[in-house]
């Protein structure tokens, strides 16, 4: 496509008259249709901001012939009219091409705080952009851990998911509703993530500490990008030996996180103790309850109900009633008493994966060993 072309079709809508009835011959932009075969993502117009270089072409399609057109060039702004228009001429989606899906994600990543306090979005929408950013975090973590910036990165979609979280009970439905019903770690470690906040809330963490907690959740499984994964799908069906390596993946976590700049000690207690249990028989260091870190017990918690309910290579999920009936059954003696009684609370109707959050009284909090409450003048 010549370069001139696309420069005069930047940013124009198609009256929806025209462009489905004209010919080739009198509507430009159906000249530049792309061929429908190339694959396409529909995107919501709104996650778009305002004055901003996307780095992605963004395309309309035609409703009749289902091909698509270049509208806006992604190395050129897309502003207020451009919105107004595309809204006036009721153009329902906006698409990128398939290929383009890690810079869309980056970019909702880089203005993901103005994106969750964005009303004309769904709560839906804005839940689908928190997951698919922080799992698209943690693939790129798992694939490259020893890219520095990936620690900031962490903390800042952690921030950015508890103040969703917390703005609107709605948004943590959403989210556990967007879950991905098979098993990869990198989702694995949001859903943790998502969970264990919700969890924490419910036993009375802050602001400030959910967003300690959320970074260690979301990077508790850092140590398996050094596991070979041929090890790491099989399951329960390990040998003696593989089972000895991948219990060395709390340590090797903690060897990456000590990499990047200034990591924060309960980060490092929850990658490193999220396999030991209140009874003292978990790895590396088969530690007491009262020796393991309170976050880390909240990990241990909601990683085995997230891996319970959730397909492996080697058996189906059970759903959610199912699972707890099996922690509180076989494994109950493994966790905190008052954390798995609150996550039985929590999860509202049997055998769905709902949270009800109602945060607690501050007994939780002691139970836990955590400090009290920080006063704010």
């Amino acid at each position: 496509m010549p370069e001139q072309q696309r420069n005069d079709i930047s940013g124009k809508v198609p009256n929806n008259t025209d462009f489905n009835n004209h010919s080739a011959d009198d509507n430009p932009l159906k000249k530049l249709a792309i061929d429908k075969d190339k694959d396409y993502i529909a995107i919501p117009i709104d996650s778009l901001r305002i004055d901003t270089v996307t780095e992605f072409d963004i395309y309309l399609q035609n409703q009749q012939s289902g091909k698509y057109v270049l509208y806006r060039r992604g190395d050129l702004p897309f502003n207020e009219e451009h919105r107004t228009k595309l809204n006036q001429s009721r153009v329902k989606a906006i698409h990128i091409d398939a290929a383009d899906r890690f810079r869309y994600l980056r970019y909702l990543e880089n203005n993901l705080g103005e994106i969750i306090d964005d009303d004309r979005l769904s709560n839906l929408e804005r839940s689908k952009i928190v997951y698919d950013c922080a799992t698209h975090l943690a693939q790129e973590i798992f694939e490259k851990p020893w890219i520095k910036k990936s620690l900031k990165r962490a903390h800042g979609i952690v921030n950015n998911t508890v103040t969703h979280l917390l703005k609107n009970p709605a948004h943590l439905t959403s989210l556990i509703n967007l879950m991905s019903a098979d098993y990869r770690v990198y989702s694995h470690s949001v859903n943790v993530c998502v969970y264990g906040i919700a969890l924490g809330q419910s036993v009375g963490l802050d602001t400030w500490e959910l967003r300690e907690l959320g970074a260690g959740l979301l990077m508790h499984d850092l140590g398996k990008s050094e596991i070979d994964p041929n090890i790491l799908r099989k399951g329960d069906r390990l040998t003696e030996e593989e089972w000895k390596i991948l219990q060395t993946h709390p340590r090797l976590g903690v060897d990456i996180l000590k990499r990047f700049p200034d990591p924060k000690p309960s980060t490092i207690d929850i990658i490193h103790q999220h396999h030991e249990n209140c009874a003292g028989t978990g790895y590396p260091h088969g530690l007491k309850a009262e020796r393991i870190h309170p976050y880390a017990k909240i990990t241990s918690l909601v990683d085995t109900f997230d891996n319970l309910t959730t397909n492996k290579s080697y058996r189906k999920a059970l759903n959610s009633f199912a699972a707890i009936r099996l922690m509180q059954d076989q494994m109950q003696h493994y966790f905190s008493p008052d954390l798995l009684k609150t996550l039985v609370v929590r999860l509202s109707e049997e055998g769905s994966k709902n949270f009800v959050i109602d945060p607690s009284s501050d007994h939780l909090r002691k139970s836990l060993k955590l400090p009290a409450r920080r006063r704010i003048a």
